[in-house]
């Protein structure tokens, strides 16, 4: 949201400055999660998240596996009473176990995601203010939200690619000073 803020206040004087020009503001459109996923930052981000997490995700696998095999034994097997009791208990103290292991891995992944989205949209937000003021853009609208109001585009206005390439011309130039 506060990334949003600081797109729309930056553009917002762009399109002042192209009113008061008495030309007709130019308004572009940008899908602002795809570009920074198609930066090399962002797959580098992505490869490092499947890194910390693809170990967690392959073990949580294993034990959905594990609880899998027994309710399928559960349900295939003739057992006695006791040894069905016993079985189930197995599964259900199982699948309570797994579930808060899964509910704190997705919280953790989300908090991974939401802290690499924040770094990399500032940089972005950058990029795009940069692009949008010396392209003579007075407005641009993220679409990669459904809560943004636009309700018509013409896909000639999307600038999601140049966007891209300016981020990486900028970014990798920095790099390599």
């Amino acid at each position: 949201m506060k990334l949003h803020r600081v797109l729309i206040l930056g553009l917002l004087a762009a399109m002042l400055a192209a009113a008061q020009s008495g030309r007709a503001p130019r308004v572009a459109l940008v899908n602002i999660e795809d570009a920074i996923l198609a930066t090399t930052d962002g797959q580098n981000a992505a490869k490092a998240m499947d890194a910390e997490f693809g170990p967690r995700k392959a073990a949580l696998d294993e034990d959905q596996k594990a609880i899998a095999q027994k309710q399928t034994r559960l349900d295939q097997e003739k057992l006695s009473d006791e040894e069905r009791k016993e079985l189930q208990k197995e599964v259900d103290d199982a699948t309570i176990v797994l579930n808060a292991k899964m509910d704190q891995a997705d919280a953790d992944l989300d908090k991974a995601q939401k802290k690499t989205l924040a770094e990399l949209g500032k940089k972005m937000v950058a990029v795009i203010v940069e692009f949008a003021t010396s392209t003579g853009y007075a407005m641009v609208f993220d679409t990669s939200t459904s809560q943004a109001p636009l309700l018509y585009a013409d896909n000639a206005t999307d600038i999601t690619s140049e966007v891209i390439a300016a981020y990486e011309t900028r970014h990798k130039s920095a790099a390599e000073r």
